[in-house]
């Protein structure tokens, strides 16, 4: 007879609260904006364009809201 356990992988991230993840999810993405912004800016040449800086901040913030978004419709 094989040993089952009875929890599978994939049941997981359902034994944590959604409030946990959507905490989690938002800080890492908070940081992950941050970090690709400032990593976009430093590279931009020094134009000093105020467009470009907050261009550089908001390109990556509008795709973490996609991805916000996404998870949020399959939670």
């Amino acid at each position: 007879m094989a040993i089952t356990h009875p929890r599978a992988p994939s049941n997981l991230l359902r034994s944590v609260p959604r409030e946990l993840i959507n905490i989690l999810g938002t800080a890492f993405a908070l940081f992950a904006v941050v970090a690709i912004g400032g990593l976009i800016s430093s590279a931009l040449p020094d134009s000093h364009s105020p467009w470009l800086f907050a261009a550089s901040y908001g390109v990556p913030a509008a795709i973490a809201f996609v991805v916000y978004w996404w998870v949020a419709q399959k939670l």
